[in-house]
């Protein structure tokens, strides 16, 4: 049993005397409860942590696989492979093979990939086995039992399917090309050794054999087709020959020296077009020279084809001497003397002479340009009419040419097949034919099985179970609802880390719960998370923390517990405490105290402000607290109502820290309501336990609420395992830490 007694107080309109005074809550201010994501992307030393953390169920993911994988091998029937090697070669002759004459097998790449082919056809894969019979083996043929004997219901031998054992026999078979090489790899496995050897041997023989025997009979077909296919081309390059000529006759399209006569005449044409459209230029020039200086009263002497002319130039002569004496006697004689007369008569009439000669030049050049352009436009004339022969013989040499094409394909053909007749004409048909391929390595019988392999399925189960723990690992820690420290809580939701709570001891725990652990070990490792939470508290609170609710967003986070701690933890430290139950739904602060659950806060609430009010004290600690009462069907009404105003405002008076106990938010909206009337709300989150939904809605709710968050408190942390985190908190109350906390009663 708890020691405590009851108490009784009635509520006064004034405080105390002795009483210090208490100011009000500050304004409220909602908290940021937008959730942000993580503060940035994990590095490799979170994911090489988290790898750590998880150690054990990667282990255990890894070694169940790999026995897993030792279980299967154990009932596997081991296989052996045997390998023969082929070399794909040429016979080193002159002349050419039959290959060759088929358009021919060039060793190269897509030549080996072909012969790779042919050692997979089914058709070898059938020779093989009735070579050695494998259709009466149970291992190729499902139908027979392990005595070789037909299953009842197969009548005989004869009924075997032989497209299942042709199907068996092919997956057992392997044919690779050797890289850079033309070495072809056959290899055949079997759970007989010498089995496997013996049929990859084989099925090496039958492949030369098939070849030899495809080469003599194609010999004999080309021989018969060339034949007759070198006569047919005789015949179709004379009559192609014939044709050609027949229609070049016909048509018209003689020629010289490879050149048609149509084609050198519009040559020739167009060479004289180009020196009369000269001419005519140079003639139209020297007429555009004269008639520009007349025009433009120049001086028609300077023109070319004036000073050409020697008449123009003596009569030049004599009008510069009649000139020069008209200048000479013009000092002695007046103009009308009859000498001056004279000489400025015969000055005109050289000047007369002089301008008959000009124009008689004048008239020398229009005839000029008049020749010249007839003569241009006679050679144009001749020159479309040669083109239009030219134009209506073109679909002519258009077939001309097809034919002559013609007739050169027929040549060529006829040539390239005559050389390849001869050539297989002067082959020795009694050599034998020899195979484009011989053996280079016989397979033996191999000493080791070759499937399974157990180290490489070891190898591959150990690393894709590896990557499969990985994946796992990381899935977990994707899907991990909870918080797992105060850092990622501010990371996220951007409230104050109010910092942790460790878990107690399962141990203690069932020995005297964390309560009593509290009182009786007040310097262990719970009580100083407490008195920090406390002192976190008033760092977060504007002013001194008087009213403090108690809030979580889901049952079962310790909320009750916290409560009962941090009421305690102060009470101790000599502070006046009252705890109060407001979880009217299930209230747990009576259970915990051994008290009576009414009278309680309903009952204060519902009387008045003259009632008096039933406060229990806790006599280990000093405590005063008020249990929730009766139950009633809407305490919300009651818990937000003027009554609660006064009954805190009366409180508050009287005590240093009042401690109100809350239900969940998810549950009732309770915490929200007193959250308004307190000072400071804390909102209990269990560590890695409680959803980051469930914390997100609870902190968008009490935001609604309008009241003073101060933060939140991870609850129940199990330090051994928040100690292999790499946030800032971890490891506190751990290891060497956990030193400086006594656990001594």
């Amino acid at each position: 049993m708890k020691k405590h007694r009851p108490l009784s107080f009635a509520r006064q309109r004034r405080r105390p005397a002795d009483s210090p005074e208490i100011s009000q809550p500050p304004a409220t201010q909602a908290p940021r409860t937008v959730i942000s994501g993580a503060a940035g992307d994990p590095g490799l030393g979170e994911l090489l942590n988290i790898v750590y953390r998880r150690k054990w169920l990667i282990a255990a993911i890894m070694l169940g696989s790999l026995i897993l994988a030792g279980l299967v091998l154990q009932f596997m029937t081991p296989r052996f492979k045997a390998q023969t090697l082929l070399l794909l070669e040429s016979q080193g002759v002159s002349i050419p093979t039959v290959d060759s004459v088929l358009s021919g097998r060039a060793a190269d790449d897509q030549g080996v990939r072909s012969q790779v082919e042919v050692l997979r056809s089914r058709g070898l894969a059938a020779a093989t086995i009735k070579r050695l019979a494998l259709d009466q083996d149970p291992e190729f043929n499902s139908q027979l039992g392990s005595s070789g004997l037909l299953r009842q219901g197969i009548a005989d031998a004869d009924k075997a399917d032989h497209a299942g054992v042709i199907d068996a026999f092919l997956k057992r078979l392997d044919v690779e090309a050797v890289k850079n090489s033309r070495v072809l790899s056959v290899i055949f496995a079997s759970i007989d050794p010498e089995k496997a050897a013996l049929i990859s041997n084989t099925l090496a023989d039958e492949y030369l054999l098939s070849q030899m025997e495809t080469k003599f009979e194609a010999t004999k077909i080309a021989n018969a087709w060339l034949n007759e296919r070198v006569g047919e081309l005789r015949e179709q390059v004379s009559a192609s020959e014939r044709a050609v000529e027949e229609f070049r006759e016909t048509a018209g399209l003689l020629q010289t020296e490879g050149v048609t006569l149509t084609d050198q005449q519009i040559a020739d044409l167009n060479g004289r077009l180009v020196l009369a459209r000269t001419a005519e230029a140079e003639a139209r020039a020297r007429l555009g020279q004269v008639t520009s200086l007349i025009k433009s009263e120049g001086s028609v002497a300077t023109a070319s084809e004036v000073l050409d002319s020697a008449l123009i130039q003596r009569l030049k002569e004599q009008q510069s001497q009649v000139e020069r004496r008209v200048a000479e006697l013009s000092a002695e004689y007046g103009p009308s003397h009859p000498k001056m007369v004279q000489l400025n008569a015969e000055a005109e009439d050289i000047a007369t002479k002089i301008d008959t000669e000009v124009n008689k030049i004048v008239r020398n050049l229009s005839n000029e340009v008049s020749i010249a352009s007839a003569r241009e436009a006679a050679l144009e004339r001749e020159l479309s009419r040669v083109k239009e022969v030219m134009a209506s013989s073109n679909d002519k040499q258009i077939q001309l040419r097809a034919l002559e094409r013609e007739a050169e394909a027929d040549r060529a053909l006829l040539t390239t097949l005559l050389a390849r007749y001869k050539e297989i004409g002067s082959q020795d048909e009694s050599r034998p034919q020899q195979a484009d391929a011989r053996i280079i390595s016989r397979a033996d019988a191999p000493s080791k099985a070759s499937f399974p392999n157990k180290k490489f399925v070891f190898g591959t189960v150990t690393l894709l179970s590896g990557l499969l723990a990985l994946i796992a690992v990381f899935v977990l820690e994707t899907l991990h609802r909870g918080f797992v420290s105060g850092q990622q809580i501010e990371d996220e939701t951007g409230v104050t880390s109010l910092g942790f709570v460790p878990l107690l001891d399962e141990k203690e725990a069932r020995k005297s719960g964390p309560l009593d652990y509290i009182m009786k070990r007040p310097r262990s490792a719970i009580s100083q998370a407490l008195r920090t939470v406390f002192w976190s508290l008033s760092l977060a609170t504007p002013g001194k923390p008087n009213i403090v609710v108690i809030a979580s967003s889901q049952p079962g986070e310790g909320k009750t517990t916290i409560a009962l701690g941090l009421a305690r933890t102060q009470a101790l430290s000599g502070q006046k405490t009252l705890l109060i139950d407001a979880d009217i739904r299930k209230p747990a602060v009576h259970t915990a105290l051994d008290a009576p659950l009414q009278p309680g806060l309903m009952e204060i609430l519902k009387d008045g402000p003259d009632a008096l009010l039933p406060v229990n004290y806790d006599l280990d600690t000093s405590l005063d607290f008020i249990t929730a009462g009766e139950s009633v069907e809407d305490p919300l009404a009651l818990l937000d109502s003027k009554a609660m105003d006064e009954f805190l405002a009366q409180a508050r008076k009287k005590y240093d820290l009042i401690v109100i106990d809350t239900p969940p938010v998810m549950a009732a909206l309770d915490a929200c309501a007193l959250s308004r009337k307190a000072d400071s709300t804390m909102l209990v989150v269990r560590w890695s336990e409680t959803p980051r939904a469930a914390v997100t809605h609870a902190l968008k709710e009490l935001a609604r609420a309008k009241g003073h968050l101060a933060g939140a408190l991870l609850n129940m942390v199990d330090v051994t395992k928040h100690s292999k985190y790499l946030y800032g908190d971890s490891g506190a109350y751990h290891g060497t830490l956990s030193k400086y906390y006594s656990e001594a009663e």
